[in-house]
């Protein structure tokens, strides 16, 4: 509330402004909605590798080293694989999206990784139902980073679009990653909105729309 009575001093904010912002504010909620999907991966849940570093040209890098800072490459080991392995399984089995994803979105990771076989019944029974939880690897940034990114181009358009995320680890007989995805509706101002037309792998037959000047929705295309 403070920051708030700072900017209404700090910008000049006349009543008929504020009143302006309220009906904007207003119109977006009730603009706005989520929509949801889950996917379900039956395998032990795994963590990003971490990034490996390849020289480009090893017979001459040290001259092309003195030449451009673009000599050295990054990259994750897998994750091409686990690219593919996702879109294969989108393809044929696993989900039916009519597009993917290309608003702002929220994600839900739930890895339940496969109980120890050292717990003894009682304690197998309580890890099922969540009063046990893994402290061990994979850590869960690397979760998120792995199937965050074997989302890009198979469920969303880039994990740049999530704006909110929560990965979990539990233990479970039945090893298991459970996402869940909750994504807008609309592009919620112009500026988000250009910055997904604009990109270079945005496919205009989706269809997206932003909410314009006033909160309320207009159709991009």
């Amino acid at each position: 509330m403070a920051r708030l009575d700072w900017m209404i001093d700090e910008y000049h904010l006349s009543s008929q402004k504020m009143d302006e912002i309220i009906t904007k504010k207003r119109n977006m909620e009730n603009s706005l909605f989520y929509n949801n999907v889950k996917i379900v991966l039956y395998e032990d849940p795994e963590g990003a590798k971490r990034p490996r570093f390849r020289l480009i040209n090893r017979k001459n890098y040290m001259d092309v080293a003195m030449e451009s800072s673009h000599f050295v490459q990054v990259y994750s080991p897998n994750a091409m694989t686990d690219n593919s392995y996702l879109h294969r399984l989108i393809d044929t089995e696993l989900i039916s999206l009519r597009w993917y994803i290309q608003t702002p979105c929220m994600v839900k990771i739930n890895a339940f990784i496969k109980t120890p076989s050292y717990f003894n019944t009682v304690d197998t029974f309580l890890a099922e139902i969540g009063m046990h939880q893994d402290i061990i690897k994979p850590d869960w940034d690397n979760i998120s980073k792995k199937y965050c990114d074997m989302f890009n181009k198979n469920v969303w358009l880039d994990d740049s679009l999530v704006t909110s995320g929560t990965a979990n680890k539990f233990y479970s007989i039945l090893p298991r990653i459970e996402i869940y995805v909750y994504y807008l509706n609309f592009c919620t101002n112009i500026h988000q909105y250009r910055r997904v037309v604009n990109r270079e792998d945005y496919n205009p037959n989706y269809g997206i729309g932003y909410l314009g000047k006033d909160g309320k929705p207009f159709n991009g295309n």
